[in-house]
């Protein structure tokens, strides 16, 4: 720490701005450890009210198999076209299809998700209610709110039809007496029913399946465009591949109806799977139908060829191929049966995209290769004799032609059963279950969650709250910012406290005991003016003075502060005597920092030591100091200082042996006109040789000029300060004044400091040497 609670030397603290560490924001935290504590409850049970009264909800989910696609109706052409084939589950595409229009637009209309109805509710007040109703009683209004719905409510909208400028629009339901119910929008009365009967008017038809609740109870009925309607079913639906490259689709559904989640997810499931076998069916319709088309050329191709053989044999005599011809025919054949595949399935890609499209582009470089590879191949026969060449080339049209027409006739019966038939390459494995516990919200991470959260929240705010003080509350913080020397802190006293509030609460009785007797004299009969009011003040404050107040050097001896007061008087010691006279000035920024008890009890402490001191109440606006001493304010500085009498008759001797006072005296009009006369200079040259140590109390620097005039003709000033009582700038703004007035400011001290968790055990040190018990705090005098 760079603060001094014994008698070490002071630390002259540097001027500037640390980051804040590790163990300084361990510190803010321990300090401000209720406060924590009070926000991380705070946040904790906001977080547990919301798991509990938050709407559940319910998660249902089914689970499809997307299969490899079959391949192409018309087969593969050639081993050329397997890269065509894809070689992953196009399960993305799938997924994509689940989330379309087509899929989800006839589940909406099935369960009626283009339809929302809402009670008009009070949030979280409502909330809680509800879970105190019961279902089909609707609760009575609390606080003569009727409108809104308390819990115990049931309403079902059975269809609802709007016009299109309605859509989307909030519309106001009504409950009506006798079980009616009246629908507005905007304040306009659109029409009136009764549950279970359909009721029709301005463009707008109703039917309401359920309406339960009290007269006067108003819902929000809106009717959702397909746009809308899909974003909110999109909002609860999630569709994901379960796994990696598994191909199998997980459907789930979140709604608070679990039933409704379960019947929603199998609705979106057996949807996907029934336009899947439509779209199925009608790819194998229209691939039939294209087959059927082209099987009478493909029959006269086969007859043709036939006849031309035929014709060739029985010319020429030919009856068998040689082995070199043979190995043509087999090789033209292979070649030229894929090269007619890849033109029957062109004229099929033909009639659904456009020739620069990628399908038909593909098929177009294929037959370009398999032509290529063709032409290569029959340059290897240049050599073969033309009649062998050409009954090869009539033998393998033959051929080619008969295993396309016969290939078309078996897959258009394929195609005939696949029409007709329920299955394609997607199907569902698993049927979404009636869930029986909600996955939202997860009561013990949502507590969890907002614990964790709260206690960030409340570090968070402590740390900012902090960074952005700009009053100082600790003596290690003055050292960030003022380059001073801190003598030492001295905590807040709990017996000071409490015997300030006694004598006050003495002094209240007193005050009442005098004005009313001073009322009683006004009221017999005295004649002239009645008695000044500063007359009556100073008579107060006699009888306050005469009262005394609590000395804590003298009556509390062992506690805490005022061993803390010690050690600053052992390290004041080297800065007085360095000084050019021995007067040590106390004063504070602005009021309320404890400059007076510290004044106070500093002189006892250095007369208990041995020293001659005079304790000077200097501040002649406000001073007190004569109460301390069970002395009256009457006779003291004012008077010298005005030259009404001389400072032997006003210096007075004290219960503490070695301490002699001088009281603030009368208050007079003008103190500052006082002290700015050489008088002042004087009488501080006078008792500097009579005494070992003056202490002059001031009144605020800030406040009024008296302190910078004591200040200046004072060898040594000490600045009071008290926690968050006084900002950086006030303190700047002090030094200067001070400075200025040609004041030697050699430090301050921080009073009043209360009692930090993070520095109780150093509180323990002294507490252990303590015969009287460790008082916790300090009041100021």
């Amino acid at each position: 720490m760079n603060t001094s609670v014994s008698g070490n030397p002071p630390v002259v603290l540097r001027n500037n701005v640390d980051a804040f560490s590790g163990g300084e924001l361990w510190r803010l935290i321990v300090d401000n450890l209720g406060l924590v504590i009070c926000i991380v409850l705070l946040v904790t049970g906001a977080s547990a009210l919301y798991a509990f009264i938050a709407t559940p909800m319910y998660s249902a989910d089914a689970l499809v198999k997307v299969d490899f696609p079959q391949p192409n109706a018309l087969g593969e052409a050639s081993k050329a076209l397997d890269h065509v084939v894809p070689s992953t589950l196009p399960t993305e595409a799938e997924i994509q299809i689940i989330q379309s229009r087509s899929v989800l637009v006839p589940v909406i209309s099935k369960f009626k998700r283009d339809t929302s109805i809402t009670a008009n509710d009070i949030p979280v007040i409502s909330a809680i209610t509800r879970q105190f109703a019961t279902p089909g009683t609707p609760m009575p209004a609390l606080g003569g709110l009727r409108s809104y719905a308390w819990g115990g409510e049931d309403a079902s909208v059975g269809s609802l039809t709007v016009p299109a400028m309605l859509e989307d629009k909030p519309l106001t339901l009504t409950v009506l007496n006798g079980g009616r119910y009246r629908l507005a929008v905007a304040g306009r009365t659109l029409l009136e029913g009764a549950p279970g009967i359909p009721a029709e008017a301005n463009g707008v038809a109703l039917t309401m399946e359920r309406l339960v609740a009290r007269p006067g109870t108003q819902f929000t009925l809106v009717r959702f465009s397909d746009v809308k309607a899909i974003e909110r079913l999109l909002h609860q639906l999630k569709v994901s591949e379960s796994g990696k490259e598994t191909g199998v689709v997980q459907i789930v559904y979140e709604n608070p109806d679990p039933e409704l989640a379960q019947a929603i997810a199998n609705g979106i499931a057996q949807g996907y799977i029934a336009s899947h076998i439509a779209q199925h069916r009608a790819e194998a319709l229209q691939t039939r139908e294209f087959i059927v088309g082209e099987l009478p050329q493909l029959h006269a191709n086969l007859t043709h060829a036939e006849a031309e053989l035929s014709q060739y044999r029985t010319a020429s005599s030919s009856m068998q191929a040689g082995t070199e011809a043979s190995s043509y025919l087999q090789g033209s054949i292979e070649f030229d049966r894929q090269i007619a595949m890849l033109k029957v399935q062109r004229a099929a890609l033909a009639s659904h995209f456009t020739p620069t499209s990628r399908d038909v582009q593909t098929v177009d470089s294929q037959i370009e290769l398999l032509q290529k590879a063709k032409s290569a191949f029959e340059a290897r026969f240049d050599q073969l004799p033309a009649s062998e060449r050409r009954a090869a080339d009539l033998t393998r049209d033959v051929k080619v032609a008969e295993d396309i027409y016969v290939a078309m006739v078996n897959k258009s019966n394929e195609l005939a059963v696949t029409q007709a038939g329920t299955l394609g390459n997607v199907h569902i494995i698993d049927t979404a279950l009636l869930p029986v516990d909600p996955v939202k919200p997860k009561r013990a991470l949502v507590i969890g969650v907002g614990a964790v959260g709260g206690l960030m929240a409340a570090v968070l705010f402590v740390f900012v709250r902090r960074l952005w003080s700009s009053t100082l509350e600790h003596s290690t913080m003055a050292g960030r910012h003022l380059n001073l020397a801190v003598f030492g802190q001295v905590l807040f006293s709990d017996e000071q406290a409490r015997r300030d509030r006694a004598l006050n609460s003495n002094s209240q009785s007193t005050k009442g005991r005098l004005t009313g007797g001073a009322q009683q004299k006004v009221a017999g009969g005295a004649t002239g003016s009645p008695p000044r009011l500063a007359y009556s003040g100073a008579a107060l404050r006699d009888a306050e003075w005469a009262t005394g107040r609590f000395l804590l050097a003298t009556d509390g001896h062992d506690d805490i502060p005022i061993e803390a007061l010690r050690g600053i008087c052992a390290s004041l010691q080297r800065q007085i005597q360095d000084a050019t006279n021995n007067v040590l000035v106390v004063t504070g920024a602005t009021p309320g920092t404890g400059k007076s008890f510290v004044s106070s009890n500093l002189a006892v402490i250095n007369a208990q030591a041995g020293k001659r001191v005079l304790l000077i109440d200097g501040d002649m606006r406000r001073g007190q100091l004569a109460s301390n001493f069970k002395q009256t304010g009457a006779g003291g500085l004012a008077e010298v200082l005005n030259g009404h009498v001389n400072v032997d008759h006003v210096i007075r001797n004290t219960d503490v042996y070695g301490l002699s006072f001088i009281a603030a005296g009368r208050f007079p009009h003008n103190p500052s006109q006082l002290l700015s006369t050489p008088r002042m200079q004087q009488l501080v040259g006078h008792l500097g040789k009579l005494y070992d140590l003056i202490i002059i109390d001031t009144p605020p620097v800030l406040a009024v000029s008296d302190a910078n005039l004591i200040a200046s003709v004072a060898g040594s000033t000490l600045l009071v300060v008290r926690p968050n009582a006084q900002s950086e700038r006030e303190l700047e703004e002090t030094a200067q004044r001070l400075d200025r007035a040609g004041a030697r400011l050699v430090g301050m001290i921080f009073n009043a400091m209360p009692r930090r968790r993070s520095e109780k055990r150093s509180y323990g040190y002294a507490a252990a040497y303590s015969a009287a018990g460790v008082p916790q705090e300090h009041a100021e005098s």
